[in-house]
């Protein structure tokens, strides 16, 4: 069919309405929701302009690329609400579209509230596929999407040409990460590093990540150990005209799924490197060595499962001999591999390979170590890169440490909240404060009070780090605990009242002891009797999908702790509200 008649059949297919959308769904994989729909457009079947790749060429040469996204978008929307489908509805949008003068402004609301679908429920994504000849009218096309309510994603991040610029320009509340860097992620390193690359950035931009192309069960666990939560692909969902409404059970993440953050795990700093059979002959493992000078070792493996590792000095110092290449040449190399090569699996802590090292004195700092998943072969550490890796960690969190307990301060309390928001299930935080602190410090001096901060710390360290919990310290007074699961929350804050309470008194004098507390001037200078110093404990369950972010938590557990100091004494105020009372205003233009 000529290109005249294509154009024809085009306007024919807009006009008649004959385009139609396949929903893809999106799911949250942590907490088992479906949390939207992606409208994947397409033509009448067996049609020329049946697929979107032929049918938006066309429009761009045609000049019909408005007309066009626009059909799509009453397409989708007018089946979303046919479907009566809920959550998200994210659109494809061509962003040189927007910035389109002869494209209708306000048509994509107008669509919306013909259909009865609220501007939150839709989400606009941006594809990074296409070069962007304006960013300044684009940024400001967006600017007026947000206004009006609607949500805005970057698509295809890492497929093109200016995903970062836009992220940082715009402020989306999604970036979905492009199919290429989710292919094999488990088998890669590299694209390991990116993904958390770009989550440690989401995190700090307070933008949610959706991976694009989950196709295998390996690609989805390795995804939902790093933290990942958001996930569209053909492993959870083709493109259908009936919208998917739940997740399988065998894609949620396990409850007794191992939580440590990634980049603490020894799989943060694997390497993707060459591995060979344990049927290889010996010549052939020599010339691998030989042409790679960078190779220091390789993996020996046998049906998938590591069975030793072959070394370069090793094999060189077989060969080195005068009849070394008529002994050893045709002989496979498990006749010279060493057999008990040091093997963990991926989401051993680093501390813990840290300490195999140690006990270990026949571990040259040059070795490499073997990392398995599921006792098959992952990747191979090197002991430099993990102690690197230690050494950067220790530094960074000591940078952020409370100078006066060591514990960790608002940088790390803030991003392990990120992290539980992020894998929206329930989870527990306390806010501790104490009661008439400082008048105990105008009349026994900051020295004296110091003392008192630093015993509190032990106590809470006493009791929530055996069980695994967090501990923070805010600064002064005031510490955070965040719990891993709601198990026990209440006993625990009791049992560290019940300590307090009992060992209070040796920070005081005998007279106040006598007195029940002490007398100190109030901030309009009167003299004020103060009970002894009591702990306020507020504790929260915040509910992921109504708290978008810590500074919501933080004003939520806020509140709570402000409701434990009502009573008298010691006391742990347990909130049922799981959001705060006032939600914070965000200005979109910023």
């Amino acid at each position: 069919m000529s290109k005249p008649d294509l154009t024809k059949e085009l306007l024919s297919l807009i006009q008649a309405k004959q385009l139609y959308p396949l929903f893809q769904p999106v799911m949250d994989t942590s907490r088992g929701t479906v949390i939207g729909h992606e409208a994947l457009i397409r033509g009448p079947k067996g049609h020329p302009l049946e697929f979107p790749d032929r049918l938006f060429s066309l429009a761009s040469e045609a000049q019909l690329l408005s007309e066009l996204e626009l059909a799509c978008r009453s397409a989708a929307m007018e089946a979303f609400q046919k479907n009566a489908m809920l959550g998200k509805l994210f659109l494809n949008v061509n962003p040189n579209v927007l910035q389109d003068d002869s494209h209708p402004h306000g048509s994509t609301l107008r669509l919306s509230q013909q259909f009865g679908i609220t501007p939150e429920q839709i989400v606009i994504e941006i594809s990074e596929r296409y070069p962007i000849e304006d960013t300044k009218n684009l940024k400001h096309a967006i600017i007026h999407y947000q206004k009006l309510g609607f949500m805005i994603a970057i698509d295809d991040l890492g497929a093109g040409y200016s995903g970062l610029k836009l992220w940082s320009e715009l402020r989306p509340d999604y970036v979905k990460i492009d199919r290429y860097f989710i292919h094999f992620i488990e088998k890669s390193s590299v694209k390991r590093e990116f993904v958390q690359s770009i989550l440690s950035l989401a995190t700090s931009l307070r933008t949610k990540v959706i991976v694009e192309g989950v196709e295998t069960d390996d690609e989805l666990e390795q995804l939902q150990t790093m933290g990942v939560s958001y996930c569209q692909g053909f492993l959870l969902g083709r493109p259908t005209p009936k919208p998917v409404l739940e997740v399988p059970p065998s894609f949620l993440v396990p409850h007794h799924h191992i939580t440590l953050n990634y980049q603490s795990t020894i799989a943060s700093v694997v390497d993707t490197i060459h591995c060979v059979s344990a049927k290889t002959r010996s010549a052939e493992v020599l010339d691998t060595f030989t042409q790679d000078k960078t190779l220091s070792s390789l993996p020996v493996i046998h049906e998938k499962r590591v069975v030793g590792i072959i070394r370069r000095e090793k094999i060189m110092e077989f060969f080195s001999g005068s009849y070394g290449h008529a002994l050893y040449a045709n002989k496979t190399v498990s006749h010279i591999m060493d057999e008990q090569p040091l093997l963990v699996d991926w989401q051993t802590s680093l501390e813990e390979v840290s300490q195999l090292i140690t006990d270990n004195d026949e571990v040259d700092v040059f070795q490499h170590i073997i990392v398995t998943r599921k006792d098959v072969y992952y990747g191979v550490a090197s002991i430099k890169n993990l102690l690197r890796k230690i050494t950067e960690l220790k530094v960074d969190n000591a940078r952020h440490a409370n100078p006066l307990t060591q514990l960790p301060g608002n940088v790390a309390i803030n991003q392990i909240i990120e992290e539980q928001l992020s894998r929206s299930r329930g989870f527990h935080v306390a806010y501790f404060d104490l009661n008439y602190f400082k008048p105990y410090n105008d009349i026994y001096g900051y020295e004296q009070g110091d003392q008192i901060i630093k015993w509190l710390a032990q106590i809470l360290q006493k009791h929530l780090f055996r069980h695994g919990h967090f501990v923070g310290h805010i600064g002064g007074d005031d510490f955070v605990a965040v719990f891993k699961d709601g198990h026990h929350t209440k006993q625990l804050c009791d049992n560290i009242i019940n300590d307090f309470e009992q060992e209070i008194k040796r920070f005081y004098h005998q007279e106040h002891i006598d007195m029940g507390g002490i007398k100190a001037l109030s901030r309009d200078g009167k003299p004020v009797f103060y009970p002894l110093l009591g702990l306020a404990i507020g504790v929260v369950q915040p509910d992921p999908s109504k708290c978008s972010s810590h500074h919501d938590v933080a004003l939520l557990a806020s509140e709570a702790k402000k409701e434990a100091k009502e009573f008298d004494g010691s006391h742990c105020y347990m909130c049922h509200r799981q959001k705060p009372r006032r939600l914070r205003q965000i200005n979109l233009q910023q």
